[in-house]
Parts: C-alpha cells; structure tokens; sequence
C-alpha cells in the first residue's frame, strides 16, 4: 500500500488548497438556462509502491467505452489543420461540411470527412505514383496523432479559455487557471508520485440523462507493444533467410535430437524446469477474437471517463478510470505433458502483458472543494468552481 506518510502529506495539502477563499460568483444567467462551472483536475502515479498491491486486483481489464465522450484534451493535443484544411480546393470526392464548421471556434470533433479515395483533379487531388496530400491532412482520432507525437504526454493541457455568454460548447482554461500547481511540484519536489495530467475547462452542467462524460488520457502510450485489453503485439517480421540456412546447415550436419533427449538436455543445462501447480501464478485472461467495439484506438496509461451533472441543485462527479502497467507472467500450463510440449515447440517461458486497474466511484460535490478518488496505484483531484453563469434559473 502508498506509505502513510505520503497519503498524509498529500490530504494535508488538499485541506490547505481547500481553505483559499473562493471569489464571489456573479449570478447572472442567460436566456439558455445553462449553468457554467470550471472544472480542475489532477492525476498522478504514486511512487512508493508495494508489489503486493497487484495480487489484490484482476488481470482482466474493464473495458471503457468512449464513443458518447468529449475530448477536450484529445482536440488540444492533435495539430490544429482547421485554416489548412478549409484553404485547400475542393475536391469532387470532399462531402460537404456542416453549417458551422468554417468558424473556427467550431471545434474539430464536431464533423468528420469520409475516407480518401483516389485524387482526381489538380495539384491537391491528382494521383500520382504516391499522394499528394495524405490521410495525416484530415481530422483523426486524437490519440492516433498524440501516439507519433507525444509519448508521454504532456502533464499541463491547456487551451486559450473561452467566454461562457457566448458559447455552448466546453473550452479548455489557462494554465494560468490552475490551482493545484503548488500540490504537484510538492509531489514531484517529495518524490511522492508523478504527474500524468494537469487540466481545467468549463462546461456547462445539466442532468444526470443529459450530461456528456468528457475524457481523460495521458501518460505513457503502449499503443506499439499492446492492444487496449493488454495482450503483448506481435513483433514486426524480420527476413530470417539467412539465419533459416544456417540453421538448416547445421542441423543436416548432426543427428537430430530426439525429443525426449532434447527435454532431458535442457533439464541438465538447467534451460527448462517443470513447474507445479503450487508454483503457478493466476492464470492469464483468455484473447479474444475480435475486440469490443467503442474503444480508445490507443493505449494510455491513464485513460478514463469524468462525467458532471445535477441531480436536483446537488452536483456529482462520475470518475471511471483505467491505469495501466506492464508486467511479465510465467506461462500456465495445467499439467507437465503440457508443458514440456510447450518447450519443445519453441514458446517463450513468460508472456508480456499489460495490467489496468480500475477504479470507478460516483462523488456528490460542493462547488470550491476539492475531491480525492483515490486509489493504490494512482490518485484524481478534483475542483468544481461556480462561474459568472452557475445560478439556477
């Protein structure tokens, strides 16, 4: 478990953040009915870990789903193409944008262009023996442009602010906004845990039913070496021809091993031993065919869902995150015939695996107090302050 110490350094800082008075709110609403609040998070790692830690927990991920999420952060980190991409001609194959999508407050995440067929006119859409202008000009996923880019991310996101009698849609706030700066240098100053992300927005705040969940990623991406519910990637094929001759040389050179005599000579080497069932660690989820749908195309080490809303005047905070980290695993076999069987056919004695763990918890709130979900593995730090448009109408 997270040393006491530390846990205790880290709830006294809460409470000396939580006592900075909040400024006076301005009740003055809008036609829209919508009520405004900024929202600051803080997610970090903690660093004195206890490896027992890991048995408490299963190895199967819980899936979490993002296709209803928004992605203020996913829209901060791609690269902004919005004056590029309404600058280039149009092509005949180029669907037509929605009503909207010219401003450049519309954000990116708003509308979508269909896949690219073959260019068929001028400079920007002719065909030659490679393209011109490439998929990487168009609107992507957030992640899959954050994997070439940012591994890890950046622990600060933030945006430019906004004005919340002029907008319905979420913004990104300042970093000159966040309030739990001195909290995560004082954890980076204590060696106590490392910071993933850093961020603060407004939104505005409705039911329960009504209410979209806005995502959060960051951290390391194990988007090259693991699929989203943590199985190892194969390696990339390699031209063996060389080494397969070699081999094959060798081999017509000697009397081939029989197999028992190959499996009593790994014994002596001390190369393969058996392993009983005391000896055995948990097994291993089983892969499946096809992967669950509505998942994030990348692997995060932090990844998860944050979703605000009312219920009656009281608000409430929806925290379903996912932390991962890899780990190695001795292979199971349930019986010794199966594991010699394995050795012979050349399998590896560990597997890779990536490890999440879940924590989901539902907090009701008051508005300028600071939250904690916390967790062995990692920890989230919530704010929810009211701003010019919070009053109910």
């Amino acid at each position: 478990m997270v040393s006491r110490y530390l846990k205790v350094g880290v709830f006294a800082l809460l409470a000396s953040l939580s006592a900075i008075p909040a400024a006076q709110a301005q009740e003055e609403p809008l036609d829209d009915g919508y009520r405004w609040f900024e929202v600051e998070v803080l997610v970090f790692k903690y660093n004195d870990q206890n490896p027992s830690i890991q048995e408490q927990y299963p190895l199967e991920i819980r899936p979490i789903r993002v296709n209803r999420a928004r992605s203020l952060i996913g829209a901060k980190l791609r690269p902004q193409l919005d004056g590029l991409l309404h600058a280039l001609p149009r092509c005949s194959w180029m669907t037509d944008l929605p009503a909207g999508v010219g401003d450049l407050n519309w954000p990116i995440e708003s509308y979508s262009i269909e896949p690219l067929p073959d260019f068929t006119s001028d400079i920007f859409c002719k065909l030659h023996e490679e393209r011109i202008v490439t998929d990487n000009l168009y609107p992507a996923p957030a992640e899959r442009i954050g994997m070439e880019v940012y591994n890890p991310t950046p622990v600060v996101v933030a945006g430019e602010g906004g004005d919340v009698f002029t907008t319905q849609i979420p913004f990104l706030m300042p970093q000159d906004n966040l309030r739990f700066t001195e909290l995560r240098n004082d954890l980076v100053r204590r060696n106590a845990a490392t910071p993933i992300l850093h961020s603060s927005w407004r939104q505005p705040v409705f039911g329960r039913t009504t209410s979209r969940p806005h995502r959060l990623f960051g951290g390391l991406n194990f988007t090259q070496d693991f699929d989203y519910l943590g199985f190892a990637k194969p390696e990339e094929e390699t031209d063996w021809l060389f080494i397969d001759e070699l081999e094959n040389g060798i081999q017509e050179a000697s009397e081939p091993l029989t197999p028992i005599e190959e499996l009593i000579t790994a014994i002596e080497r001390g190369e393969f031993r058996f392993v009983g069932p005391a000896q055995n660690i948990r097994r291993l989820p089983e892969q499946p065919d096809t992967m669950p749908q509505n998942l994030p195309q990348d692997v995060w080490e932090f990844d998860g869902l944050m979703q605000i809303y009312l219920v009656g005047n009281y608000l409430h905070i929806d925290g379903e995150f996912n932390f991962r980290e890899p780990a190695s695993f001795s292979q199971q076999f349930s019986s010794a015939q199966e594991q010699a069987e394995a050795f012979l056919e050349g399998e590896i004695e560990s597997i890779d695996f990536l490890r999440s763990y879940y924590l989901n918890q539902v907090k009701r709130v008051i508005s300028h107090e600071i939250h904690y979900f916390d967790h062995p593995k990692f920890g989230v730090v919530v704010e929810i302050r009211r701003t010019e448009r919070s009053a109910q109408n």
